[in-house]
């Protein structure tokens, strides 16, 4: 799927993992048991066929049997890999002084690939000479060898979109320092939108279950209010387009409770003047639909993210709470947003993938730039972007992957899909100018399609995507045409 640095459609800001920047995997804490083995046999490829892994010598042998356990004493790297060994813990998903075996290697070998970092991974048990105190135990050192993916790339981006054309160029870095940390710097200029995105996130600060993050958000793009009239579902006029332009940024802290479960807040701000406005003919509207001001909120987040990444492939399950008000005193415009998305995906006959995707929104008194839309990539695919608004929205998505082929270091797959959804308006501001029909109006679409991708075997991030889309109501077909930088 593609993220929100791909999507033309201006990305919202860098809080929505579904559409903006892929989050890391979590850090892990002391408690946490090791991820479920995965037997399913690697997809073949040219890493495979020739490995740059050498063999690890055979360690002493542990005592005990197969099922025995033993304390983590410490984690050790080898070969051509930047990461480093406190990395190696939160990646694995468990700490020193867990309990693991020979049973275990399989779970942390599926666990260590799915971070998205290594083309290939040995792991092993050795003795680790003394024991720990508290456990009266010998202790293992974990040995890992692993062979890095190119963690960092600078590339152009080119997306053609439905009423937007746009070309950027990005850096991204997805293990900094060896620390699993991630940096991203992006611009983009289109005819739609322009916007500058910038972010550093650190999942374990200094090793620990302290994460933050800290981005700067701007954008200018065109606000198109469609006019939608109710009697007839193949209208794609525009009643009103009005220029947004945002300056902002925020910073996040949170903490791990467990690899899969994390909380955070994020304090955003920014500053938002419109300008502009047209109406149907082109001609100026001298009442603005928003008025300038503050945009100054406190996000809450509460994430389960319980998946595994393998080769373009997701599987397991993704759901957050997004709660987000308005500072009073400081917020010119004393709103209230709720989210909640879920996302459950199946890894099916080795390489194939099943998801599903849910999201349940709602907000009071929302400014113009912040209304819940139906239209675009990330949930309504055979119509334009941000086509329908509301304050309340409900979405689904049903999508099916399956592999190509696969030929030097790019993997081709391709999808189908189906995405169906609803938006309204239900509680209004005031001090907003609403258009006549969005006072009454709710929209259910629907539209089923097929799409395109192409990875990169040995980058952190896949390269191209590209969607048709036919929106049912509409009777409308639409092309999706993304490459460069997606799912940071």
């Amino acid at each position: 799927m593609l993220g929100a640095v791909a999507n033309a459609a201006p990305p919202v800001p860098p809080d929505d993992p579904a559409a903006g920047p892929a989050l890391p995997p979590e850090p892990a804490p002391p408690d946490t048991p090791a991820a479920p083995p995965d037997s399913t046999p690697e997809p073949a490829g040219p890493a495979a066929a020739t490995p740059r892994i050498e063999p690890v010598p055979a360690p002493p042998a542990l005592p005990g049997d197969a099922s025995t356990t033993f304390p983590i004493a410490g984690f050790e790297v080898r070969g051509d890999t930047k990461v480093r060994p406190r990395t190696i813990g939160y990646l694995a998903h468990v700490a020193i002084g867990d309990r693991v075996g020979p049973g275990d290697v399989a779970a942390l070998h599926q666990a260590l690939l799915s971070s998205e970092l290594f083309t290939q991974v040995q792991v092993e048990l050795q003795p680790a000479p003394g024991s720990i105190p508290a456990s009266g135990s010998p202790g293992v050192t974990v040995v890992v060898t692993a062979d890095d993916k190119h963690s960092w790339i600078v590339a152009p981006t080119a997306f053609a979109l439905p009423g937007n054309v746009a070309f950027g160029a990005g850096f991204a870095e997805n293990d900094f320092r060896g620390l699993d940390q991630k940096f991203l710097l992006y611009g983009q200029i289109g005819t739609r939108s322009s916007l500058l995105f910038g972010t550093f996130l650190d999942p374990s600060y200094h090793g620990t279950r302290l994460t933050w993050r800290t981005d700067l958000y701007l954008f200018r793009r065109n606000i198109d209010e469609y006019t939608n009239p109710p009697d007839d579902t193949r209208s794609f006029a525009i009643e009103r387009r009005t220029t947004a332009t945002y300056l902002g940024g925020g910073a996040l802290i949170g903490w791990n409770f467990l690899w899969w479960l994390m909380a955070d807040l994020r304090l955003r701000g920014a500053y938002v003047y419109f300008r502009d406005s047209q109406d149907t003919a082109g001609q100026p509207i001298a009442q603005l639909p928003e008025k300038n001001g503050w945009d100054i909120t406190l996000q809450a987040h509460l994430t389960v993210d319980h998946r595994y990444h393998r080769y373009g492939v997701t599987w397991g399950t993704y759901a957050q709470l997004d709660l987000e008000p308005s500072i009073p005193g400081l917020d010119s415009y004393g709103y209230q947003l709720v989210l909640l998305r879920a996302y459950q995906s199946w890894r099916l006959f080795g390489e194939h993938e099943l998801e599903l995707r849910g999201h349940l929104d709602a907000g009071r008194h929302l400014p113009l730039h912040e209304d819940l839309t139906l239209g675009g990539t990330s949930d309504l695919r055979g119509y334009d972007v941000d086509q329908f608004r509301g304050d309340v929205r409900a979405v689904a998505r049903a999508e099916y992957s399956i592999p190509l082929f696969k030929w030097r270091i790019f993997a081709f797959r391709a999808l189908g899909f189906y995405d169906t959804g609803y938006v309204g308006f239900h509680s209004f501001r005031s001090d907003r100018d609403y258009l006549l029909d969005q006072r009454t109006a709710t929209y259910v679409r629907n539209d089923v399609g097929a799409g395109f991708r192409i990875y990169v075997n040995n980058i952190v991030l896949p390269l191209l995507g590209l969607d048709l889309g036919y929106g049912i109501e509409g009777h409308s077909p639409e092309i999706y045409f993304e490459v460069g930088l997606t799912d940071f």
